[in-house]
């Protein structure tokens, strides 16, 4: 391990960065919005050829160093221009609601999480978002059974087929992202395996995440690639993992966009803490050369949707 990684390691708990590629700032300052960056990515393209920066265990944002995920609400989330999330839902036992966990504990609802998503994709035309649901608890059954509930009610705004959408079909909708227990929405190549959540050194963490990012880069023409940068161990948590990853994740990809043999692109990569510079990082793994961003005018916000029956 290099000078730097080791020094970067020692002074974790005193650093509130290492590198440019993690921020815990729960603020979003204005010049780091990405609200629109959509609108450039040609409407016959398929979803699974776009480049799309997300968050790991999206609302996790409380329960201390060993369990904290990310800073940013979803709000800021969707502003700094992360266009794919991933949730843990629960039903209620005892009331017909769905929670969105944050550690263990509960503090959204799922259906205030769908408003949002569609209040900024109803202000945002050129955008889409990916959302990966995973169930959890003691009534799986019926937390996947009121998701499909609502999915129906809402069926105009969401993708649920197993095919992945053109641009065009996918724009102003939430599509969903098949996961282990929850198998509505789009198949997707899932890079990550178990044990690539446990941290054992930066230089193995970053030999996986380059591995699977190729991996991505040979199928993300036709089917969505996921890969999740996130891990933890022992005395680890994910915002400490977060702090050198994401370093070494925005050198990685800075080198990509610059090397001879740039990708045409490298699916969704999930991550904890992402800065802003991340974050324009892997957006401009899209930009071809001569291309411009063009903005779509704002259009009417959808309708919000109800708690499920």
């Amino acid at each position: 391990m290099g000078f730097h990684l080791c020094l970067c390691l020692l002074s974790l708990i005193f650093t509130t960065a290492c590198g440019s590629g993690f921020s815990d700032d729960s603020t979003l300052h204005e010049n780091s919005y990405k609200e629109k960056w959509m609108a450039s990515i040609p409407d016959d393209h398929l979803l699974s050829a776009v480049t799309i920066p997300g968050t790991h265990e999206s609302l996790t944002l409380h329960g201390g160093p060993l369990i904290q995920c990310q800073a940013w609400t979803l709000e800021n989330q969707l502003k700094a221009g992360l266009r794919y999330f991933d949730l843990r839902i629960e039903a209620s036992i005892f009331h017909n609601t769905l929670d969105v966990m944050d550690g263990h504990i509960k503090h959204t609802k799922f259906h205030d999480v769908l408003n949002i998503l569609w209040e900024f994709l109803g202000k945002h035309d050129s955008e889409t978002v990916l959302l990966r649901v995973t169930l959890q608890g003691m009534s799986i059954w019926n937390a996947g059974e009121s998701i499909k509930n609502l999915i129906k009610k809402s069926k105009d705004k969401v993708w649920t087929k197993t095919f992945v959408p053109h641009m065009r079909d996918a724009r102003r909708k939430i599509v969903f992202v098949q996961s282990t227990n929850f198998n509505v929405g789009t198949l997707n190549h899932n890079t990550f395996v178990t044990y690539d959540g446990w941290f054992k050194d930066i230089e193995n963490k970053m030999k996986t995440i380059t591995k699977h990012l190729k991996e991505a880069q040979k199928n993300c023409a036709h089917t969505i690639s996921l890969t999740d940068t996130s891990a933890t161990d022992f005395f680890k948590g994910p915002k400490t993992v977060a702090r050198v990853v994401n370093d070494q994740l925005n050198k990685l990809l800075g080198k990509l966009k610059t090397g001879s043999d740039k990708p045409n692109c490298l699916g969704v990569i999930s991550m904890d803490f992402p800065s802003p510079d991340l974050i324009q990082n892997i957006i401009e793994v899209n930009r071809q050369p001569g291309s411009a961003s063009s903005e779509k005018p704002e259009s009417a916000e959808p309708e919000t949707v109800a708690e499920p029956e």
